[in-house]
C-alpha cells in the first residue's frame, strides 16, 4: 500500500492547493488521495504558522462570532494589555542597544515572537466580558460547599481573623503582581536572544487564557466578596492604609462579569511563571535568583486569593490543574511543531 510519502512528490509537496491538485490529476482522483492532500497541505500549514498564529486566528473568530451573537462589542483600550505593550517596547529597546548592526532583524524577531500573545491577551479580555452572558446559572454555591467539607470553614471567613489594614495592602500587591511575574520572565528570554524558550512559555500563558476562558463561560462562578458578602464581619469590608482602596476599585473596574472566579488565572498564570522560573533555574544566576525569588512572591499570591475574597480555595486547585495542563500542552504543541518543521525543513527559529 503507498504511503503518504508516495503519494506526494515531496516532503514540500503539501505547500500550497496547486501543488496538491497537479499531484492528484497524475495519479488519479480518489477520495483517499484528495484525504491525504489536504492533510498534507494543514501540516505544511502548521508547520509555517506555529500553534501561537493558530490559536490567535481561533480565537479572533470566536471574539467576532460572540461579539455578534450577544450583541457585545469590543474594548480598545485595556489596562491589561498596556503592561505587556510597554515590556515589549522596552525589551525592543534593549535588544537593539545590544546588537545595534542586527537591529532591524532583531526587532523582526521580538515583534514576531510577542505579538501572537499580545493580541490573544486583548481577545482574551473581550471574550472575558462576554463569558459571562453564556450561561444563567452561578456554580459559587456548591465551590462554598466544597470548601467547608474540606477545611470546616470557609477559608475567606477564617481569614478574617488574621485581618490588619497593613497585610490587606501588602496581599493587595501580591494579587496585582499576576501578569507581572510571567511577563518579567519573558522579557528575560526576551533580550537574551532565547526564541524557543519565550515561544514555548507564550504557548503555555495562552492555552491557560484558553482554559480560563472556558471555565468563565462553562462554570460561571461568583467570588466570595460577592456570593457570600452578608457573613462577613470582621470587617464586613477589606480596607488597607495606603493601596487596597485605589487597587480594588481598579480590580472592580475590570472585571466586568461577576461569574469569573473559577478557575484562578491568578493562580493559574502566577503558577505558570513558577514552573518556568523552575525550568530555567540553571541558565544563569539571574534565572535562579528569580527562581527563589518567586517561590515566596507566587505562594503569597495565591493565599492573597483567598485573604482579599476574590476566590474559593477550588478556584486555586483548579488554577493549578489549569498550569500544569497549559505547561504540557505547550511542551507537547511545541514538540509537534518542531518535528514538523523539520519534515518540511524549515528553520526552527522563524
Amino acid at each position: 500500500m503507498a504511503t503518504q510519502r508516495e503519494i506526494l512528490p515531496s516532503d514540500r509537496a503539501g505547500h500550497n492547493l496547486h501543488s496538491i491538485a497537479m499531484h492528484l490529476a497524475g495519479q488519479g482522483f480518489s477520495l483517499r488521495t484528495l484525504i491525504l492532500g489536504l492533510k498534507e497541505w494543514l501540516l505544511y500549514r502548521m508547520a509555517t504558522l506555529g500553534f501561537d498564529l493558530i490559536i490567535l486566528m481561533a480565537m479572533a473568530l470566536l471574539l467576532v462570532v460572540s461579539v455578534l451573537a450577544l450583541n457585545g462589542h469590543i474594548r480598545l483600550m485595556q489596562a491589561t494589555v498596556l503592561l505587556p505593550i510597554i515590556i515589549v517596547a522596552v525589551a525592543v529597546i534593549v535588544r537593539a542597544v545590544q546588537r545595534p548592526g542586527d537591529r532591524k532583524a532583531e526587532t523582526g524577531h521580538m515583534l514576531r515572537d510577542w505579538i501572537p500573545f499580545l493580541l490573544i491577551v486583548f481577545i482574551y479580555e473581550n471574550l472575558h466580558d462576554v463569558a459571562g452572558q453564556a450561561m444563567d446559572f452561578d456554580i459559587a454555591g456548591t465551590l462554598y460547599n466544597l470548601d467547608v467539607a474540606i477545611f470546616g470553614i470557609e477559608p475567606t471567613l477564617w481569614a478574617q481573623r488574621i485581618f490588619s489594614p497593613l497585610l490587606t495592602d501588602v496581599m493587595s500587591v501580591s494579587y496585582a503582581l499576576y501578569l507581572f511575574q510571567p511577563l518579567f520572565i519573558m522579557f528575560l528570554l526576551s533580550v537574551w536572544g532565547r526564541r524557543m524558550e519565550l515561544r514555548h512559555m507564550a504557548l503555555a500563558l495562552t492555552i491557560a487564557y484558553v482554559l480560563g476562558f472556558m471555565g468563565y463561560v462553562f462554570l460561571p462562578a461568583s467570588p466570595p466578596r460577592y456570593f457570600i458578602d452578608s457573613l462577613f464581619t470582621e470587617p464586613s469590608r477589606l480596607y488597607g492604609f495606603f493601596l487596597f482602596d485605589k487597587l480594588q476599585g481598579t480590580w472592580d473596574s475590570l472585571s466586568v462579569i461577576s461569574g469569573g472566579a473559577f478557575p484562578s488565572l491568578h493562580v493559574g498564570l502566577s503558577s505558570v511563571a513558577l514552573i518556568y522560573a523552575f525550568r530555567l533555574r540553571n541558565v544563569n544566576r539571574t534565572f535562579r535568583i528569580v527562581w527563589y525569588a518567586y517561590i515566596p512572591l507566587v505562594t503569597s499570591l495565591w493565599f492573597s486569593t483567598v485573604y482579599l475574597r476574590h476566590h474559593w480555595v477550588i478556584d486555586i486547585f483548579a488554577g493549578w490543574a489549569v498550569a500544569i495542563a497549559a505547561y504540557y500542552g505547550a511542551c507537547g504543541m511545541m514538540g509537534v511543531w518542531s518535528r514538523l518543521r523539520k519534515r518540511y525543513a524549515l528553520p526552527l527559529e522563524i
